[in-house]
């Protein structure tokens, strides 16, 4: 038995990758008052043989320390180039050793946060891509328990837990231990590998069920006291006493839980305890069923008062027990009951602060990083000062790892962002996730170390790939930030303009990859432009030699602003650069403003669109287009249009003379009813082939005749109410005395 064993950091063991180009700190425990010897021996791992005259390989470094009198000792080793060679470290003290084997050095980044990031490889599928053997051997990934509860651990602790009790680097040949494993962080560990071509080593902390609070740890709030003043006033900050009369609370709920279960167990069986539901509703701070006087026949005389009690003029049979006073018994104090007093200062754990430094980050203290990845939230947007959370997580993990100080900014860890989800939006406030994401991108701006953002808002329907797909991106960034001025170093953003008459040409960072337009035509969506009213409307846009925009709307001479896919589902905002980084939605500036409703339907060139049915829904592919009257074909025609890429060509068969269809404006994701400021008309652009005659008819717009002609037309009818038009629906018919028709519609728009 080992009466004083080798104690190490738990990210220090067998099969670890750690930092190349930096000192290391590394501190344990041992026997009190001893000797600690650490010898490191470098041996290549590509079969060739090495001189024993060559310094570089065997025993590259031998040290030696002195324990304390609570056995404390601490090693610096000096910085060591990454490479595939592979690191002994050997520990000995007294009669006891430790040795470390199959160890890199490489890269080492920790992705923490929650969303995307925290979702396993077991539940993701990988892009199709062949998977090289060479890289794959240089991977490693420490994975901790998800939660940080780790076995026999059942509370968030108020004390640090100094070592994990099990985490361990995984190998790829790991197989079933690497199917926890975050996808994106294997993802990104790949790909940054294949480029690089040496070990990078992932230290994956991300949590689905966390939030930013969690991860920041208390020394923070002192020191950036603005963010304690934001927590105080949500009723967030938890000192000593209010985190463990939290745990008291805990222990009720859980008390109350765990009899709930064995009460629906005892249910079940048959074998019904009635006692046990008054304790559970006790225990909730209900009062029981029960809680009447005892029928308790205390013996009396004929002439006993108690007799003739409640005015009764003759004698009764009752329990003397019930005319007892218990009012004048002072009321025992329960513990074990919930009061409302507890129920207010409950907090779920996602947003109790420090839990997750405490169970996921203090145990990794020392450990040098070349950066970090984070995802933030939904239950983030409550947070107002945004920036200060932020300040209070960079203050936490300069604190926990190194290197604390650099004097060579090649070595300056990094931080990698992703922006929040457009499934996230509170359909309350359906702006507030654009808001965060610019209040986000924002604040990159301003830190000292690199930073990148990568957006999301492109990838709405479900996919089991986009979990992979963001590691991808992310790695891209990551080689931008250290290893090659000529990639993207964050997801693009706009960075300079210039006029040309009514039009507007936007230049954009990141872009040495050039645009990538997921249209044929070159026509780009999700632009919008305003006028001196503030009120912005759907514009033109196209590429300029890959390399910029140019936008327009031919009824703005002077456009006073413009956004990119700044509505809360952006699904029409396609545009990425040459290395899959989309465009991050932005507006030009914060001036109050109407902002372009969806009207992705007056386009008239698809005929499906990504968007949610309900709220609660999940995204999906909707139909734009419906017919309601009649029969009907809607089909796109890639030849027969004016503008965009394509035209509708309905092929229609008349009900009473008249074909119906509307575009489906009921869903969700378009906020219906839809308004449009500024505007008093509607125009379409029609073609008739069969040069029948034929009358379109528009609800609350009006009705006008359809040329006989071989050539397109524009017609236009005016609202028929006052104010902005309000659209719950737009139906459309076309009466044609024909039974059967055709007729093509290219755009919409509102005038």
């Amino acid at each position: 038995m080992q009466i004083n064993p080798i104690i190490l950091p738990s990210w220090l063991s067998s099969k670890c990758v750690f930092q190349q180009g930096v000192e290391h700190k590394i501190e344990g425990i041992a026997a009190p008052s001893a000797t600690v010897t650490l010898e490191i021996v470098k041996d290549p791992t590509d079969g060739r043989k090495v001189s024993k005259l060559d310094t570089d390989y065997g025993v590259i470094l031998s040290r030696e320390a002195t324990t304390n009198a609570k056995g404390r000792f601490s090693f610096t080793i000096p910085p060591y180039k990454a490479s595939s060679d592979a690191y002994t470290f050997t520990f000995k003290c007294l009669t006891d050793s430790a040795t470390l084997t199959d160890m890199r050095c490489g890269d080492v980044w920790v992705f923490l946060g929650s969303d995307f990031l925290s979702i396993p490889m077991k539940e993701a599928n990988a892009t199709k891509a062949p998977l090289k053997r060479k890289v794959m051997n240089y991977l490693r990934f420490f994975k901790p328990e998800r939660s940080g509860l780790e076995e026999g651990e059942e509370i968030y602790k108020y004390e640090d837990k100094t070592h994990f009790k099990k985490a361990e680097w995984i190998k790829v040949t790991d197989t079933a231990k690497l199917a926890d494993v975050s996808s994106s962080a294997f993802a990104f560990a790949y790909r940054l590998s294949d480029q690089i071509s040496y070990p990078v080593g992932i230290v994956d902390l991300s949590y689905n069920d966390s939030t930013i609070l969690n991860w920041i740890a208390p020394f923070a709030f002192d020191r950036v006291e603005a963010l304690k003043d934001v927590v105080k006033s949500i009723g967030l900050y938890l000192d000593e006493d209010a985190y463990k009369n939290l745990l008291r609370i805990d222990e009720k709920k859980k008390k109350a839980a765990d009899l709930k279960e064995e009460y629906k167990e005892t249910i079940e069986s048959g074998d019904i305890d009635i006692s046990m539901q008054d304790e559970i509703k006790r225990l909730e701070g209900q009062d029981p069923d029960d809680i009447k006087p005892l029928d308790i026949d205390f013996p009396t005389t004929d002439d006993s008062s108690l007799n003739t009690a409640k005015g009764h003029k003759e004698n009764i049979s009752f329990s003397s027990a019930s005319q007892l006073d218990f009012g004048m018994i002072p009321e025992k104090k329960d513990d074990d009951k919930l009061s409302r007093a507890d129920e207010r200062k409950f907090i779920r754990l996602k947003y109790r602060m420090s839990i997750l430094y405490r169970t996921k980050l203090v145990p990794l203290r020392n450990l040098a990083v070349r950066g970090f990845c984070f995802s933030p939230d939904k239950g983030e947007l409550v947070f107002e000062r945004y920036d200060l959370f932020l300040m209070g997580l960079l203050t936490t993990l300069a604190d926990v790892f190194e290197p604390k100080e650099v004097f060579d900014d090649t070595v300056m860890p990094s931080i990698l962002f992703v922006t929040m989800h457009p499934n996230d939006v509170d359909f309350e406030n359906p702006y507030s996730v654009l808001e965060f994401n610019e209040n986000f991108t924002a604040f990159t701006k301003m830190l000292s170390m690199p930073s990148g953002i990568v957006s999301m808002h492109d990838m709405l329907l479900p996919d089991k790939t986009i979990s992979f797909i963001l590691g991808m991106r992310l790695a891209t960034i990551a080689l931008g930030t250290h290893f090659s001025p000529k990639m993207s170093k964050s997801s693009p953003e706009p960075n300079d303009i210039e006029i040309a008459g009514n039009k507007r040409i936007i230049k954009f960072s990141n872009l040495n990859s050039g645009l990538n337009s997921q249209d044929a035509s070159g026509e780009i969506t999700g632009f919008a432009v305003a006028g001196a009213d503030r009120i912005f409307y759907p514009a033109h846009a196209k590429s300029l030699y890959g390399m910029c925009v140019m936008v327009w709307r031919d009824d703005i001479e002077d456009p006073q602003s413009i956004t990119y896919g700044f509505t809360p589902f952006p699904h029409d905002a396609t545009l990425k650069n040459g290395e899959d980084l989309p465009i991050l939605p932005f507006r030009f500036d914060r001036d109050p403003a109407y902002f372009a409703p969806d009207l992705s339907f007056t386009h008239c060139d698809k005929l499906e669109f990504v968007g949610k049915r309900t709220p609660e829904s999940d995204f999906e592919n909707l139909e734009i287009y419906r017919t309601f009257k009649g029969k009907g074909i809607i089909s796109q025609d890639n030849i027969h249009k004016l503008t965009g890429s394509a035209s509708l060509r309905i092929r229609y068969e008349t009900d009473k003379s008249l074909y119906g269809f509307e575009p489906c404006l009921e869903y969700a994701s378009l906020f219906s009813p839809i308004e449009i400021y500024g505007r008093s008309k509607i125009q379409l652009s029609i073609f008739n082939p069969d040069q029948k005659k034929k009358k379109l008819i528009v609800e609350d717009f009006g009705e006008a005749e359809i040329r006989q002609q071989l050539t397109w037309q524009t017609i236009t009818l005016d609202y028929s109410e006052d104010g902005p038009i309000r659209l719950n629906s737009l139906r459309i018919y076309i009466e044609d005395k024909d039974r059967n028709g055709e007729i093509y519609i290219d755009a919409i728009n509102f005038i």
